[in-house]
């Protein structure tokens, strides 16, 4: 993801902007799209990033009213949007969307700290999102690494249909009834 930072920053702020706008539509389209198949407490975690990053486009839209005049924003073409599909159906599946999930994260991170600079009247909000977005990968990271540890040579675990392993961690919680 470097070249698509390195490709936006070489366009005017609008399109960078017009950018993240469209990134962060596309972002709540991949939480979203998890959130049904994992269970009710990962489905939980992955409709609170959905509903964040819909938070951050309407914050985007809001400032590109005011820089713009309006809240139709154009999307650069030939810049692939950071979020990409990957079809969960198994637990592996489900880490590999994790690990797609950190780079577009971490990608939209910098892209918050390039406009950031680019636009320094609106460096707080800039700012705030690139923080959100740090926090957003931290999150993902750490129960990645909880799935990639559960599931270390346990192919029972690995190729378990995702619902299934999301049934059993609730089922494990459910017992300790103080948690």
């Amino acid at each position: 993801m470097d070249d698509v930072v390195d490709r936006l920053a070489r366009l005017p702020p609008k399109e960078v902007l017009g950018y993240a706008i469209a990134s962060e539509e596309d972002a709540r389209n991949f939480y979203k799209n998890l959130t049904p198949k994992c269970g009710e407490l990962l489905g939980r975690f992955f409709d609170d990033l959905a509903t964040a990053e819909e938070g951050h486009k309407k914050i985007l839209l809001k400032l590109h009213e005011r820089l713009f005049g309006d809240r139709n924003y154009v999307v650069p073409k030939g810049i692939p949007l950071a979020e990409t599909a990957v079809r969960v159906e198994t637990v592996a599946n489900l880490i590999e969307a994790m690990q797609v999930a950190l780079v577009n994260e971490k990608t939209a991170e910098r892209i918050y700290g390039h406009l950031k600079k680019r636009l320094p009247e609106h460096e707080q909000i800039f700012g705030f999102l690139a923080a959100q977005e740090k926090a957003h990968y931290a999150a993902i990271r750490s129960h990645s690494e909880y799935l990639e540890d559960v599931t270390q040579g346990q192919p029972e675990y690995i190729n378990a249909p995702v619902e299934f392993f999301g049934n059993q961690l609730e089922v494990l919680l459910s017992r300790h009834k103080g948690v």
